[in-house]
């Protein structure tokens, strides 16, 4: 195996950070989620729990990349030998510690999740381009209004659109994490917040932002209900791709000199204000608009039809979904290098094929999702579609469940003068209380909340 790959500059994971936050977390899933729970209350539980819970699961999956540098499952399997190499080899273990199963559920939530991304990142292409084709093609407003339902109808038009958005990250990613990642990452994101700033001053300005600023910060904590706390729980993972190996992998990068914990921090607190940012962008657009949608399609069902009614709306439109493509290639690209790092690891191949071969596995993850709304929309539970239901139990349950487990493995199988050390390195005497925190955090906290989460949804799932 070759020279680990690093971030040439320390902004280099930090642009990826906010990339694979707007992507995945932000602009997307964070306001319909937000809608579906009932608006401001939700939102500070959200911050709440990322103080509380993703800060610290942050720290220690980028702790665990940087010490190995490995991605999950070469990581694992060297914590085992180093673990068994101890005085302490003969404790008995639970399973999930001394076997890279754990490592391998990961990546393939991590698989599952580019797979139904991609079918997202498609919808966004789709609308890119009816917005640019416009002043081109002629087509009526009436088209592009109704632009989502004609889509969601066409299985194969998604899989030709994921498709394409599949090929175009793996070309990136074979490029590797300096001339590829980095690049892209160092060049798109100061564009796209730029672009973002404007859009959100133009939302900010229409008569209906006053109604949306009460929905979305406006505290009423009787809209909460019992699935709300797994809910908040599963999209502080999403947005910080914790929990399907992402961020070992950008740990794995980090130069020598980096601090884990400085990392985490700015991080976390970008994935805040990236959140905020989205729902002060989109929910203006969603009160001004006549369309009472709240699930995935949230965004692509409203945004379109109002932005056709204001003035300008066509050129907004062109640059809204121009900046939202740009996420949806910065978040993919994160996903996809996890797999493709983890492939090259552990098998003899080049990044170039294991690019080829984690983007072929990605486009069959993505057929089922881009044909639940048409040839599979008959597949429903409880009034909800397969596209809904594969979110529901990847980002709610199942990714929640490995960040728990993981994040004990890096509490009793990483040294503990290698995890102090990390702290210590920040200078100041709060660097030991600092990290005193943070394993009281990951060791006592942080299992009880998330098995508490899983168990207050189970109830609702029993009950209603």
């Amino acid at each position: 195996m070759g020279r680990r790959g690093a971030w040439a500059t320390r902004f280099g994971i930090y642009f990826a950070a906010i990339g694979s936050a707007f992507g995945l977390g932000g602009l997307w899933r964070f306001p319909y989620v937000v809608a579906e729970n009932g608006g401001g209350a939700f939102v500070y539980l959200y911050l709440f729990l990322l103080i509380v819970l993703g800060v610290p699961l942050l720290i220690g999956e980028l702790l665990f990349g940087k010490v190995t540098r490995r991605g999950v499952l070469a990581g694992q399997k060297q914590l085992v030998a180093h673990a068994q190499s101890r005085k302490d080899s003969a404790k008995t273990r639970p399973f999930i510690f001394t076997m890279p199963i754990i490592a391998v559920f990961s990546l393939l939530c991590c698989l599952l999740i580019l797979g139904y991304y991609a079918v997202v990142s498609g919808w966004v292409l789709h609308f890119m381009i009816k917005f640019w084709s416009l002043p081109f093609t002629g087509a009526s407003e009436q088209q592009i209004v109704v632009s989502m339902s004609d889509l969601k109808s066409s299985g194969f038009a998604q899989i030709v659109l994921s498709t394409i958005h599949i090929t175009a990250i793996s070309i990136i990613v074979a490029k590797g994490v300096e001339d590829g990642i980095e690049k892209w990452v160092g060049f798109i994101m100061p564009i796209f917040l730029v672009i973002l700033a404007f859009l959100v001053f133009k939302s900010l300005s229409m008569s209906s932002s006053l109604e949306a600023l009460r929905f979305f910060l406006y505290p009423d904590y009787s809209r909460l209900t019992l699935s709300s706390l797994g809910a908040a729980v599963g999209q502080l993972c999403f947005t910080l791709s914790i929990g399907f190996a992402t961020m070992a992998t950008f740990g794995s990068y980090l130069r020598d000199d980096a601090l884990v914990p400085q990392t985490g921090f700015r991080v976390a607190t970008l994935d805040a204000a990236t959140s905020l940012i989205a729902g002060l962008l989109i929910f203006p657009l969603v009160v001004g608009s006549s369309i009472s949608s709240r699930g995935p399609e949230l965004l692509f069902e409203t945004v379109p039809q109002f932005l056709l009614k204001i003035e300008g709306g066509k050129v907004f439109g062109i640059f809204f979904f121009l900046c939202l493509y740009i996420a949806a290639l910065g978040a993919s690209i994160s996903i996809i290098e996890t797999i493709v790092a983890n492939i090259c690891e552990n098998t003899q191949l080049a990044r170039p094929r294991a690019s080829i071969l984690a983007g072929g596995a990605a486009i069959i993850a993505s057929i089922v999702p881009a044909l639940s709304s048409s040839a599979l929309s008959h597949i429903q539970i409880s009034g909800k579609g397969l596209f809904e239901i594969i979110d529901l139990v990847l980002i709610n349950w199942i990714v929640p469940i490995i960040a728990l487990i993981f994040s004990q493995i890096v509490i009793y199988e990483l040294a503990d003068k290698t995890k102090q050390d990390e702290f210590t390195a920040i200078e100041g005497q709060a660097s030991t209380i600092l990290y005193n925190h943070w394993h009281f955090l990951v060791k006592w906290i942080v299992p009880p909340v998330i098995i508490g989460a899983m168990i207050l949804q189970l109830i609702n799932l029993l009950i209603y």
